[in-house]
């Protein structure tokens, strides 16, 4: 019956590691010369920059340097530091490119102005923000200040006051502007809905909680969607004149 013989290990065995304190180096099992017999099938032999003898490992990030050191700790640091000075050239890091904004008309403010008084009094005028990702990504990733035009518990029509455009924004992405209503409110620091200096908690909420809390789609109010108004009327322009001449 045949006997097994196990396989040799893949990587240099701990046993004929070097002895660095000998002189020359000797294996710690062998005591002979390092690289001994059987240390030599596991390494590639070369040489530094100073010409001292170095060994490889073949299957492991492991090298053993047999000469004096060829740099001192002075010129270390100050490779370290030239390493660290370069690394940011040559990998720089910017930020994010937004894409450029698509046309869109811009439109006069609308003619509406509503506060919210109580939880799911959202209609056309009440200022919100609009959260990230609401928009398109050409206008950024921060909350944008917006009116609400038409309220709807698929989609919301919102005007933009940074550039006065018309967007369709999901309602769960819109919050509540609260500086308005406290500019509204009659007693300094306290808004609408409560009776003392702490905010309700239908503040926080999302048009989207605004709308399931009052059970209807559409708000109350006018649902069309805004149209541009026209600057001028001619009766009234020449209204205007007469009482200019006269």
């Amino acid at each position: 019956m045949a006997t097994y013989v196990p396989p040799p290990p893949s990587y240099l065995p701990g046993e004929h590691l070097p002895d660095s304190a000998a002189s020359p180096w000797a294996c710690r099992s062998c005591r002979t010369p390092w690289p001994c017999s059987t240390a030599s099938p596991y390494l590639t032999q070369g040489r530094c920059q100073g010409g001292s003898p170095t060994f490889w490992e073949k299957r492991l990030p492991r090298s053993w340097h047999t000469g004096p050191p060829c740099y001192s700790p002075a010129d270390k640091l100050r490779a370290q530091a030239e390493e660290i000075r370069q690394y940011p050239r040559a990998h720089p890091h910017y930020p994010p490119a937004r894409p450029p904004k698509p046309r869109r008309k811009r439109r006069q403010c609308p003619p509406f102005n509503h506060v919210p008084s109580g939880p799911g009094d959202v209609g056309p005028g009440t200022c919100l923000w609009v959260k990230p990702g609401g928009l398109h990504p050409g206008w950024g990733d921060i909350h944008r200040l917006a009116m609400l035009i038409r309220a709807d518990c698929e989609v919301c029509d919102v005007w933009v006051h940074e550039d006065g455009t018309v967007h369709r924004v999901k309602p769960h992405l819109l919050l509540l502007d609260t500086s308005v209503m406290r500019r509204s409110s009659s007693t300094p620091g306290r808004t609408p809905g409560g009776d003392s200096g702490t905010a309700p908690q239908w503040l926080r909420w999302t048009v989207a909680d605004h709308l399931a809390h009052c059970g209807s789609g559409p708000s109350e109010g006018p649902v069309d969607r805004f149209t541009q108004q026209n600057l001028f009327n001619v009766a009234q322009l020449q209204e205007v004149q007469g009482g200019l001449r006269g």
